[in-house]
């Protein structure tokens, strides 16, 4: 099966650069977005619903996990801690 998708400049050019993390061609990378898709089994609506425990929440794939990784990385600075900064910073409270 042969599938064209319009896409927005921005989308484009976010799967080019996840694609060339992981090495591949943006063809390749979206097909395996698409055959892991495919593979899961099918969420009912509210599947995903706020209140439910860590259990019954569907596990991550290698694939989703890897976006949120690479999408934490490049979201915005964090602040650098202080040159001072030590183990005493840390467990001062506890002694």
């Amino acid at each position: 099966m042969t599938l064209t998708a319009d896409r927005p400049d921005d989308l484009e050019r976010r799967l080019r650069e996840r694609a060339s993390r992981h090495g591949r061609a943006v063809e390749e990378y979206v097909r395996g977005l698409i055959e892991e898709d495919a593979s899961r089994p099918e969420r009912g609506p509210g599947a995903a619903a706020p209140g439910l425990g860590l259990d019954q929440v569907p596990a991550l794939s290698d694939v989703e996990f890897e976006t949120l990784l690479d999408e934490l990385a490049s979201g915005p600075p964090l602040p650098h801690l202080p040159t001072d900064f030590s183990r005493a910073d840390i467990y001062d409270e506890h002694d």
